[in-house]
């Protein structure tokens, strides 16, 4: 790989400016204080419990078992939605927007800070691999602007997948994609300078759990909001590890428990799992849980920032937004059960996530995991991190 200023000479597009990030990583006691007073925070909760037990049966909800195809059904369900009402150019996860206003600019922040990631590192990525790359729209914004890149992709939902597909080909050319293995997956042809995107993107329907690339062809891999889907998170976190090339980086993007279920308030509880039954999440991940199966594949912590105020603005609108649906309870239910299921419950996340995180019960958080050089032996904690959160469901 060539030096970082490579990288940055050949960049089509300047990169705006991102907030500094951690040089080390983030004792896990730290974490930003809550924005929302516990004592008020709880009190909305109540209220928001008691609204949304007008519309649905929360302890029904919060007992459905967890399904194989949930999260393939909550995409394809919630496409118009995301588009219409989230965001018009296909992003599907939060916009970070530090300065306490919802602006879509902000969509980009996570891509932004995952360039700035590159530019710290001795070396540039020259293999990208984006897990659960959603509508495209991450892909869309990165591929141009790296040039010497070669970007990879993997989503779960067929309909992603063509979405996707359909907004490279606007690039004019057609993309280097399969619905099956990647034969090619591990191969690194040479880049041509001046290359069009999408010549240097390969596509491809899979699960992150079973990951079609060859061992250590992955210089940076990157996840942003879905990591949270994984029904196992140590085989995912494994596979990942495996296609990585030593001392190539993971970096995340998403919502963890900062405290395991049962160490919170049974309404507290019943309020965050309600929000992952309506984000289509089997299984809440705690941040240490996280960190033991990664070190357990080798994967050691390299940074972790802590974004909860970046979201609030986002969760301010989605909270409106979805509030509006359920203002008439008699009107709620009757609209909400011409929607698909995936759909409707996508309003309890919406309703619930501002006060959730605003309390701290969810954190959202920058997440880089580096592979190291030598594996390490399986962490013995895991098993009894896992056993407690299966107590705490």
């Amino acid at each position: 790989m060539g030096p970082t200023e490579t990288m940055q000479a050949h960049q089509t597009v300047a990169p705006a400016a991102v907030p500094a990030l951690a040089t080390e990583p983030a004792d896990l006691a730290d974490a930003a204080p809550p924005s929302i007073d516990i004592e008020r925070g709880r009190a909305e909760l109540r209220r928001w419990l008691r609204r949304l037990a007008k519309v649905f049966d929360l302890e029904a909800v919060r007992r459905e078992p967890a399904e194989a195809g949930d999260v393939v059904r909550y995409y394809e369900q919630n496409h118009a939605a995301y588009r219409r009402y989230h965001s018009s150019e296909g992003a599907v996860h939060m916009a970070l927007n530090p300065e306490g206003r919802f602006d879509a600019a902000g969509f980009a922040g996570p891509l932004m800070r995952i360039e700035a990631r590159w530019r710290s590192r001795p070396a540039p990525p020259e293999d990208v691999l984006e897990l659960a790359f959603g509508q495209g729209y991450n892909l869309a914004w990165l591929v141009p602007r790296h040039e010497y890149v070669r970007f990879q992709g993997i989503d779960l939902t067929p309909a992603h997948v063509a979405l996707a597909r359909a907004r490279l080909a606007a690039w004019t050319y057609t993309t280097t994609d399969s619905t099956g293995p990647m034969e090619a997956a591990g191969e690194t042809d040479p880049i041509v300078p001046g290359d069009p995107p999408a010549a240097r993107v390969r596509l491809v329907q899979g699960d992150f759990h079973h990951l079609p690339q060859a061992d250590g062809c992955i210089d940076c891999a990157y996840c942003i909001e879905s990591m949270c889907h994984a029904l196992d998170l140590p085989r995912a976190l494994g596979e990942v590890s495996r296609v990585l090339r030593a001392g190539g980086e993971l970096i995340l993007f998403d919502g963890y428990l900062p405290r395991p279920l049962e160490a919170l308030q049974a309404e507290e509880a019943l309020a965050v799992e309600l929000v992952a039954r309506g984000l289509a999440v089997a299984r809440l991940q705690t941040v240490d849980a996280l960190l033991a199966a990664a070190r357990s594949h080798g994967l050691a912590l390299a940074q972790m920032q802590v974004l909860d105020r970046e979201i609030m603005p986002s969760l301010a609108r989605l909270e409106h937004l979805t509030g509006t649906v359920i203002r008439w309870p008699w009107f709620a239910r009757r609209a909400l059960a011409r929607r698909p299921a995936a759909r409707s419950r996508n309003v309890l996340a919406g309703c619930l996530m501002r006060t959730t995180f605003g309390m701290g019960l969810l954190s959202y958080r920058e997440i880089v995991l580096r592979k190291e050089s030598r594996p390490t032996r399986p962490d013995p904690g895991i098993e009894a991190i896992e056993a407690i959160e299966g107590r705490g469901r």
